[in-house]
């Protein structure tokens, strides 16, 4: 609107003025509100934090500066117990070089330089850790044909899983590791192996080797899929893979994934059967609620993230109901999460914990009473799913082995995720078969503190020749 505009408009009278403001006004709280939904991240809603851009991170880490107002920068502070490389025993030190002092310092005297030098106290330690040109042992099995006095020939056979591949195991299962864990592509994979191990290989032979780990790890994770409906809590999440989803389900012992063509619930079917009767950690997708009917724990990190969503537009938009919804909800999730950590620590018994939230969680529940019927529709909303929803807030207080986030599966699933936005996902229902593998062997030994490559040479090992395959459990 421009000037002449403006004074027509005010000319008409004051009906049509107030009927224009209040349509001006109306088009500027709907664009606050577009804006702020444009501007969310893993910090306002349950956007994963890998979906934040760059100036996002740049914001969050200005935001938390600002807000102790130390206005320090990242990295180790004043005071902070520093961590240095620790000497190997000389006895561990493949080789050692001794130098001595040509002359002395004072007189100028040529001094010796061998052992017969008068060497008092303990030398100057400096140790040098060097990698030596890698090359690869080559072992050739021969079999020789043997004449028997009575004419016969016969031929010597290879021995159980030596003419299975013209690769060793260990250098399978490094190939894999390369894959799973640093997420390499395979053309790199190739590169690696014929600069760094000086091994010749195939691009077609790296897709053998991979096939082959996972005909290997098939058994390992039949083993956990048959236990894990028999968990009594598990931590659950999903991820887009191209044009399929990637679930994770994480147990105290293990990680076990599932790569499905569905996020709905028919994937959870999949997995657990029709019924699942221990405890489902998890966000509020509603393909959990549809298809579990015991036992859940929401996740309080992204009911705060929502929170904070609803203050953000409340505070865009000047809407009090969802500024005073926000807020109150912010600061009493904060008390139950105080006395929570109090639990963590030991500083309270089970049965205190239960006592000290008790009338946190009837404010919390009063709280979302009160906003049902708010003027705000985001508040009004989520305080209406929440208090449907309200018996699965609070089952960590009543549980042991339940945490009150999802942290376990956000965790778990994040290098899936950075794998994804390397890989683009799988085009094949066999590579997404190897996908759900490699991953679900390698997490569960980054949970158990195992060696993921050791395991996998193990396994390898233990598939070429027919031996036991080793357990995860």
């Amino acid at each position: 609107m421009d000037r002449p505009q403006a004074e027509r408009l005010y000319d008409s009278g004051k009906e049509p003025t107030v009927a224009k403001l209040l349509e001006y006004d109306e088009q500027v709280k709907q664009l606050k509100n577009k804006i702020s939904q444009l501007e969310k991240n893993s910090q306002t809603s349950s956007k994963p934090p890998s979906s934040d851009s760059p100036q996002d991170k740049k914001s969050k880490q200005r935001d938390k500066n600002n807000k102790n107002g130390t206005g320090r920068k990242p990295g180790g502070q004043l005071g902070h117990k520093g961590v240095a490389r620790n000497l190997i025993p000389s006895e561990e030190v493949q080789e050692t070089v001794h130098y001595y002092p040509d002359q002395c310092k004072q007189c100028g005297k040529s001094l010796p330089q061998d052992e017969t030098a008068n060497v008092v106290g303990e030398p100057l330690r400096w140790q040098v850790t060097e990698i030596e040109p890698i090359k690869p042992t080559i072992i050739e099995h021969q079999c020789h044909t043997t004449l028997c006095e009575c004419g016969c020939c016969t031929t010597a056979t290879l021995p159980p899983g030596v003419g299975k591949s013209n690769f060793g195991p260990r250098l399978t299962a490094i190939i894999a590791y390369l894959t799973a864990v640093l997420h390499v592509p395979r053309r790199g994979t190739r590169e690696f192996c014929e600069i760094l191990f000086n091994v010749t290989i195939c691009l077609g032979s790296v897709q053998n080797q991979l096939e082959t780990t996972s005909k290997a790890l098939e058994p390992i994770e039949g083993e956990l899929k048959n236990v894990l409906p028999q968990q009594p809590v598990i931590n659950a999440d999903e991820t887009s893979w191209r044009d399929r989803w990637l679930w994770i389900f994480v147990t105290s012992t293990f990680i076990y994934f599932h790569i499905a063509k569905t996020r709905g619930s028919d994937a959870l079917r999949e997995v657990f059967g029709e019924i699942y009767h221990g405890i489902f950690c998890v966000d509020r997708w509603g393909a959990y609620t549809k298809y579990h009917k015991g036992l859940m724990q929401i996740c309080w990190a992204h009911l705060k993230r929502d929170f904070q969503g609803i203050l953000k537009i409340g505070q865009a938009t000047q809407a009090e109901d969802a500024i005073a919804f926000a807020q109150t909800m912010l600061t009493l999730r904060k008390k139950v999460m105080a006395v929570w950590y109090q639990f963590k620590e030991g500083y309270l018994s089970r049965a205190q914990l239960i006592e000290n939230t008790q009338p946190l969680i009837e404010d919390i529940k009063q709280c979302l009473k009160d906003f049902t019927n708010s003027q705000d529709k985001c508040a009004k909303s989520l305080a209406k799913k929440l208090l449907k929803r309200f018996d699965h807030l609070f089952t960590f207080i009543l549980y042991e082995g339940v945490e009150p986030t999802n942290n376990l599966a956000e965790r778990g699933i994040r290098p899936a995720v950075q794998w994804r936005k390397i890989c683009f996902g799988n085009r094949s229902d066999n590579g997404a078969v190897l996908t759900s593998r490699l991953l679900t062997v390698t997490r569960t030994c980054w949970l158990q503190k195992r060696n993921p490559l050791e395991f996998l040479v193990e396994a390898i090992t233990a598939h070429r020749t027919c031996n036991p395959f080793p357990s995860l459990l």
